[in-house]
């Protein structure tokens, strides 16, 4: 079952479920950094896939896959900006530093995690063929 988020409603109701997992997949701050420093972000785990730890009303803790401690991610005020289509979110960062810059999220599950789609109901044989 694909990811589709469409508002912040649905990325929460996502983050909520077990497995959820967000990665990096842009950082445009980061990108217009030395080679150096962005080896630096890399190495520290900027791209490694997180996985959900807890949420609350404003926030989403985060732990990085292969490295030690944790991430937040908050969306209580600054989240006007956001923008959601299908599996990434799009959030705006303001550094202060030159040109706006946003970081690209991909939303999935972890594996053995994905959620199986709605089984249907079956229905009666005499109700399936016209008479």
């Amino acid at each position: 079952m694909a990811v589709a988020l469409r508002n912040l409603a649905a990325f929460k109701r996502f983050l909520g479920k077990p497995g959820a997992t967000i990665q990096v997949v842009r950082n445009t701050f980061v990108d217009r950094q030395s080679d150096a420093t962005r080896a630096a972000y890399a190495a520290k785990g900027l791209y490694a896939p997180r996985t959900v730890q807890a949420l609350s009303r404003k926030a989403a803790v985060f732990t990085l896959r292969g490295h030690p401690g944790s991430v937040w991610l908050y969306w209580d005020k600054g989240s006007r900006g956001w923008r959601f289509s299908g599996d990434t979110v799009t959030v705006p960062l303001v550094t202060g530093l030159g040109a706006p810059d946003e970081i690209v999220y991909r939303c999935s599950f972890a594996p053995g995690f994905e959620p199986r789609p709605p089984r249907r109901a079956a229905v009666p044989e005499a109700a399936a063929a016209p008479a």
